[in-house]
């Protein structure tokens, strides 16, 4: 399979992304285990991300993303000083999901927040999914998976323990209208 729209996030035992205000700290434990995020960052070639994950990314502190285009999906004009290669997506939904998928430069990875998996679930433009669920329960928060009726027909092609029980599961999807035949 060439470049491909991707979906790459820790995700709580029961489901969540972050905590109800968007924190992340509860990951801190395992900031020091190697999940093969080098390899996958390599194969990047384009982000998109909504308003409040772009915010909440350059709250970290310098932004992690310089050598990456990246979209931000937003009504509203970025605001400060914009880092280099990110811009705010002006066209239309069905011109980003062209875009995100035929452009030549990489695999686009859909970072986050939920409103932006979403849109991107909903329409059937998710090629992969991996998820790095970790062992903490958080009880609330951001889900992974917003209330959507994407009816994608995931297939599971690897998974692998790491230490302190981190389980990385990585499914492909396709639509079912890839799949079910047409009548005639």
């Amino acid at each position: 399979m060439g470049a491909m729209v991707r979906l790459y996030s820790a995700v709580s035992l029961d489901g969540f992304i972050a905590t109800p205000e968007g924190g992340v700290e509860w990951l801190a434990p395992f900031d020091d285990q190697d999940l093969g995020y080098a390899d996958f960052y390599a194969r990047v070639g384009l982000l998109v991300m909504g308003r409040a994950t772009y915010e909440q990314t350059l709250s970290f502190g310098p932004w992690p993303y310089t050598d990456k285009p990246c979209w931000v999906l937003t009504s509203r004009p970025l605001d400060g000083d914009i880092p280099n290669g990110v811009a705010r997506w002006q066209g239309d939904i069905p011109g980003l999901m062209r875009r995100a998928r035929e452009h030549d430069d990489g695999d686009t990875w859909v970072v986050g927040g939920a409103r932006t998996i979403a849109l991107f679930l909903t329409h059937g433009r998710v090629d992969q999914i991996d998820m790095f669920v970790v062992p903490t329960w958080l009880g609330q928060g951001l889900p992974l998976f917003p209330e959507v009726a994407p009816r994608l027909l995931p297939t599971l092609v690897r998974s692998q323990q790491y230490a302190g029980g981190v389980v990385q599961l990585t499914y492909r999807t396709r639509s079912p209208f890839d799949v079910i035949p047409a009548s005639g």
